[in-house]
């Protein structure tokens, strides 16, 4: 079952169902966390993980892409958002789907496999 914090918009931003390593953590939180993408748009960012977090939550978030030919040039998509939908999910090692609603992205190269700092 979801969980959601605001309505539906009436048009939503085209989705890709791409599977990258996301990390993710609070703004007040030196702690990084791990979890994998779903989908993602310019807007938004659906990923699972094994951390559950409250609707509402500021993030800072880190996507790791793949990028060019054949996928060989790694980069991030450093961004901040906002968590706005939960979805519980009976799978192993993944016991939640976070959507963020993204805002002010930029991409990164070279990415950084151990994330540190601020975006």
């Amino acid at each position: 079952m979801a969980t959601r914090i605001s309505a539906q918009p009436t048009t939503r931003a085209q989705r890709f169902a791409l599977r990258f390593p996301v990390y993710f953590r609070e703004l007040d939180s030196p702690t990084w966390i791990e979890g994998t993408t779903e989908n993602i748009s310019y807007t938004g960012v659906l990923f699972q993980s094994s951390s559950s977090l409250a609707l509402e939550s500021k993030l800072e978030l880190r996507v790791q892409v793949m990028v060019g030919h054949e996928g060989k040039n790694p980069a991030e998509i450093h961004c901040k958002g906002v968590v706005v939908r939960l979805e519980q999910r009976d799978v192993p090692k993944t016991h939640t789907a976070l959507a963020v609603a993204m805002h002010g992205s930029r991409i990164v190269r070279p990415f950084n496999k151990h994330p540190v700092g601020n975006v």
